[in-house]
């Protein structure tokens, strides 16, 4: 069994891949049965190029889940994200996710967790995090998109800040990058923290290992290969620094959470973050990361600019 995950571990990761995208896309509008058929175990198959049955055994080898785990389990704590965001409201949050009705995503918060959505978000909000600092004034980016190679991993966050951690992510990448003619003039490194540790098992939270490359034909690594091509989004990001451990980045997310430029409301693409040095020849202290937030006017001001362009015109 060994052998088989790892043979399949390209095909796997890029269904992982799939799936997270898919899970944290804006599904308003759309129908929860084109969800679930876009999620469904033939759909899967099809991308993994994989039998139905080889991929749910592998995939269960791979991640110790059943697809249909892993779905509802991200799903959820996706959900608690949102509750926790305190923006959307639950009728909101249920067509957003892509549910068919509130009902059935109270159904489904309250049978993994015994509470009501209510419940869950008092208890979310209750929880905090202390950040030893003052936070250094923000930016505002209109950045293009970032051609990428990632490497996935599951796990503690803790790790990656480790020598094993780098060797397995940033030196695989620079390999690749470098032996396929793909690096850009400077080296440059990001990643994406999927997962809140006040919400998700330590052991199961999702991070992308990510550095930027030229954009080429025949950057894409073939299906096989665990390495995976995507584009960082394009966008306006509000772009705060932390210096310091990897470590305290939860309080200082938190902080920079509810600290937004005025006028903006979080985006719907991942946060981003931007490493300027690394743990691997700077002191713990000095470790310099710049946050990536996704920003989006909120719809009042969109329309008084609308307005106002109309009326210039």
């Amino acid at each position: 069994m060994n052998s088989n995950k790892f043979s399949y571990q390209g095909q796997i990761e890029t269904i992982l891949h799939y799936l997270n995208s898919m899970i944290q896309k804006n599904w308003t509008g759309k129908t929860a049965d084109e969800f679930n058929r876009l999620m469904s175990i033939p759909e899967l198959a099809k991308i993994a190029c994989m039998s139905a049955r080889n991929l749910q055994l592998m995939f269960k080898a791979y991640t110790s889940e059943t697809i249909h785990q892993y779905i509802i389990r991200t799903r959820m704590e996706y959900a608690q994200q949102l509750l926790k965001d305190n923006k959307k409201s639950i009728a909101e949050i249920y067509e957003y996710i892509g549910f068919a009705n509130q009902s059935a995503l109270n159904n489904t918060l309250q049978k993994k967790y015994n509470l009501t959505p209510r419940e869950l978000q008092k208890k979310l909000l209750e929880t905090s995090h202390t950040y030893p600092s003052c936070i250094s004034p923000y930016r505002i980016v209109e950045s293009e998109t970032i051609p990428v190679l990632f490497l996935s991993y599951i796990g503690n966050y803790d790790t990656c800040s480790t020598v094993a951690f780098e060797t397995y992510t940033w030196d695989c990448l620079y390999k690749y990058a470098k032996e396929n003619s793909l690096l850009p003039d400077k080296e440059d490194y990001w990643g994406i923290a999927y997962d809140d540790t006040d919400i998700t098992s330590l052991e199961k939270c999702r991070f992308y290992a990510c550095i930027a490359i030229q954009k080429r034909v025949g950057s894409n690594p073939p299906l096989t290969n665990p390495i995976k091509h995507m584009d960082l989004p394009q966008g306006t990001y509000a772009v705060y620094i932390h210096q310091g451990d990897y470590a305290l980045l939860d309080a200082f997310y938190e902080i920079i959470l509810k600290q937004l430029p005025q006028s903006y409301c979080l985006g719907e693409t991942p946060i981003l973050e931007h490493y300027l040095n690394s743990p691997a020849d700077t002191d713990v202290k000095e470790l310099l990361t710049e946050v990536w937030i996704p920003i989006i006017l909120y719809k009042g001001e969109i329309s008084l600019l609308y307005k106002i362009s109309n009326y210039h015109a």
